[in-house]
């Protein structure tokens, strides 16, 4: 057993952090013991972790601050009483509000990951700044953050996706079912249902399109609106079909010809890389990106595996177009080499990790 002992800070639930494993994994495997300090936001108890229970406010913002500064007390007491030699911090906003307490006890000892936006940002660029400077290093989910983030300081891309189905993806040789090939093409938005504005346009262009089938997988904050929505404009080519399991996906998708990855332009969506751009990958079905996701259009653009849309009026020819030029040996190569890439920026991550621990 390494001597070593590690705090995991996380302003959240563990079931909303698919990416929180990239980390406990390896210190499994290294034998570090390690704590998992959590914010229990939804009445729910995870086992394994030192959890701090508040539910989530619906009201002033300032209601959700004063939270915030409950559970920094919360997670300075834990940090305080169990001698910790390292920590790994999650999320923009909770690293500001632990800056000044990490730069005076964990100089060079602490990882800052950074998974999206954060509206703190413009009015604490300075604290952000100290933030990074004393960090060991700073894991970004997208490497389009650095285009908020001070210059010049030691960052690590760390992509949304589980490293074991990036392994097995590149290690199977199985086919998806043909695409393109039923009379109507298939164009399917999976996960969370959340962006009406973007989603709704979508709608509009496809609907009522017998060249077209959409459906929306999953469930949100707007998917009763967006449901509501097709039917208030007589929509027939929709359908909905609620939550579903993460296991599930692969089966979910088995028809689809065309991910849709398409979001509403703001500072929050511009610069991330979505779970559904690796599962396109994975699963080698196309997608379609937004040109100002920039991020994203980088990817596609490079590698090839999905359509780049610059309007939402141009998604049908768009689409039709990128079936006359489809040619399955080609695509199949493009995701796979874009893997590759993700696999080799995971051992840069992974040898790092190794390196923070002592391993």
């Amino acid at each position: 057993m390494c001597l070593l002992k590690v705090a995991l800070v996380f302003p959240n639930n563990l079931y909303t952090s698919p990416y929180l494993p990239y980390y406990t994994q390896l210190l499994d495997k290294e034998n570090v013991a390690y704590d998992i300090i959590s914010w229990n936001r939804n009445d729910r108890v995870e086992q394994g972790t030192v959890a701090f229970t508040l539910k989530n406010k619906k009201g002033p913002k300032v209601l959700r601050i004063l939270d915030y500064f409950k559970f920094r007390k919360f997670a300075l007491r834990e940090l305080e009483k169990n001698n910790y030699d390292k920590v790994i911090v999650f999320t923009c906003q909770l690293g500001i509000y632990l800056q000044g307490y990490l730069k005076k006890n964990f100089p060079k000892k602490y990882i800052l990951d950074i998974r999206d936006y954060s509206p703190m940002v413009p009015y604490f660029k300075n604290k952000i700044g100290k933030l990074i400077e004393h960090a060991h290093w700073v894991s970004l989910s997208s490497n389009g953050f650095k285009s908020w983030l001070p210059t010049g300081s030691r960052y690590m891309l760390s992509h949304n996706v589980n490293i074991e189905l990036v392994e097995e993806a590149l290690q199977t040789e199985e086919v998806k079912n043909p695409l393109f090939l039923k009379k109507a093409i298939l164009v399917d938005t999976i996960g969370q249902i959340k962006d009406f504005p973007s989603d709704a346009e979508v709608v509009m262009v496809l609907g009522n399109d017998a060249r077209f089938q959409l459906n929306f997988i999953g469930f949100g904050p707007t998917s009763a609106k967006l449901e509501e929505f097709a039917i208030k404009e007589k929509i027939k080519n929709v359908d909905f079909s609620g939550p579903y399991k993460k296991e599930e996906e692969k089966n979910l998708l088995k028809e689809t010809d065309l991910i849709n990855i398409l979001i509403s332009n703001n500072t929050f969506n511009n610069q991330v890389l979505s779970n559904r751009l690796y599962l396109s990958a994975l699963l080698k079905i196309p997608c379609m990106v937004n040109d100002y996701t920039v991020e994203q259009q980088k990817i596609i653009d490079h590698f090839k595996f999905g359509i780049v849309i610059k309007d939402y009026e141009q998604i049908p020819d768009e689409i039709l177009r990128f079936k006359e030029q489809y040619n399955p040996e080609k695509f199949k190569e493009a995701c796979t080499t874009f893997l590759k890439e993700v696999r080799k920026d995971y051992e840069l991550f992974e040898s790092n990790l190794r390196t923070f621990i002592g391993a």
